[in-house]
């Protein structure tokens, strides 16, 4: 679609439903379009086939809201003369032409964490801000080298956080080789030499004495906090996708996730015996959000909650992704049924995609497990109320 670009044009445009994103080309200057995503987020960008080269290149020029339309041609005249020079590939102006890292990250959020997990992006996008976009995020993306990245990652492994490390290098190598599919620089230098990082054991169940201890050390917390702790011990979803519960997914007994928010993109629903709906926060501000301070946004368990756990439960060395683990373990033990049916129930429980049942077999037992998964859940929080003593 062409039309004149204007502000008021650019402030009525809508993504048709269904659509990821929309493009309005300029009329004015050739190669400057709006591209407007599901999200709302609009950008400016130039569209061009740079001399000697068979393949439209695709560069953002600015934010909506941020730069003018104005600006905006003004940056594409300009980019259009660096298109026309007959050295342009191999140039400088290529790499001159190249965003910085944080609209890079923009960038790869909008054309593609967008197609992600929602857990994954938010998982993903939060490591970035964290660590890499205030260190980063002024350079150029195609001026981003190993070393800035060591220099991040390595005072993390110093302090014996390589899983933590591992995601950083891995989040910015990410970005990095969005930036070469787009032409934004010519490699990607993290895929080659990475940091030995140290593998973390992923087989740490936790003891019931273990659980008591955990639950005892999460009492002084605040309420929100305390309340996503317990649960977690007796739900076993993903933290992330836990975390982003609203009320309105809680229908009686049955918390559920919808798939736009899980990490295999299946929905899940996991039932609450009366113990762990009593282990639910006050409603805050009319929100939502189960778990929120400010009734605005999700709250964190980060590693600030953590350390508080570890030390008030006396019990190095083990992460909220354990008490999935712990689940799974206690209740391969505990359960008398078949084990057959007892792993698949678990399965169920985790939201683990298990590729021995597909298709119409695989439907029918999801709709069967619901009434196992209730009765093993229900075990499950007997079990943990048995050993905290309540």
């Amino acid at each position: 679609m062409r039309e004149k670009l204007t502000a008021s044009l650019i402030a009525k445009l809508q993504v048709p439903e269904g659509k990821k994103l929309v493009k309005i080309h300029d009329t004015e200057v050739r190669g400057l379009c709006v591209r407007m995503m599901a999200s709302g987020m609009a950008s400016f960008v130039f569209i061009r086939r740079p001399k000697g080269s068979n393949t439209p290149k695709e560069i953002t020029v600015g934010r909506c809201g941020e730069m003018s339309v104005d600006q905006a041609r003004h940056q594409a005249r300009r980019l259009a003369v660096e298109f026309s020079a007959p050295d342009y590939l191999s140039s400088k102006a290529s790499r001159d032409a190249a965003p910085n890292f944080q609209d890079a990250v923009h960038q790869y959020d909008e054309l593609a964490l967008s197609k992600r997990s929602a857990a994954y992006r938010q998982k993903t996008l939060g490591t970035l801000r964290r660590y890499a976009i205030g260190k980063l995020g002024v350079l150029k993306v195609s001026e981003v080298t190993r070393q800035h990245v060591a220099a991040i990652v390595t005072p993390l492994m110093r302090d014996g956080k390589d899983p933590t490390a591992q995601m950083v290098w891995e989040a910015v190598s990410n970005v990095l080789t969005w930036a070469v599919k787009f032409g934004h620089r010519d490699d990607n230098p993290l895929i080659r030499l990475k940091p030995d990082f140290r593998k973390v054991a992923r087989d740490r169940a936790l003891s019931m004495e273990e659980v008591a201890a955990v639950w005892k050390a999460a009492e002084p917390l605040s309420e929100v906090h305390k309340a996503a702790v317990r649960l977690l011990i007796l739900l076993p979803f993903r933290k992330t996708e836990f975390l982003s519960c609203r009320w309105t997914e809680l229908d009686s007994e049955w918390l559920s996730i919808p798939p736009e928010r899980t990490k295999n993109s299946d929905a899940t629903s996991l039932f609450l015996s009366s113990f762990a709906a009593a282990q639910l926060p006050a409603r805050r501000n009319d929100s939502d959000l189960i778990f929120t301070t400010n009734g605005k946004v999700a709250t964190r368990l980060g590693s600030k909650i953590l350390t508080k756990l570890r030390e008030g439960a006396g019990i190095p060395q083990w992460q909220f992704h354990d008490f999935r683990r712990t689940f799974s373990t206690h209740m391969h033990e505990a359960v008398t049924e078949r084990m057959n049916d007892q792993h698949f129930v678990i399965e169920a429980c985790l939201n683990h995609r298990d590729g021995s049942r597909q298709g119409v077999a695989g439907v029918y037992n999801r709709a069967q497990y619901r009434a196992q998964k209730q009765a093993m859940l229900q075990a499950w929080s007997d079990l943990v109320e048995v050993a905290v003593g309540r």
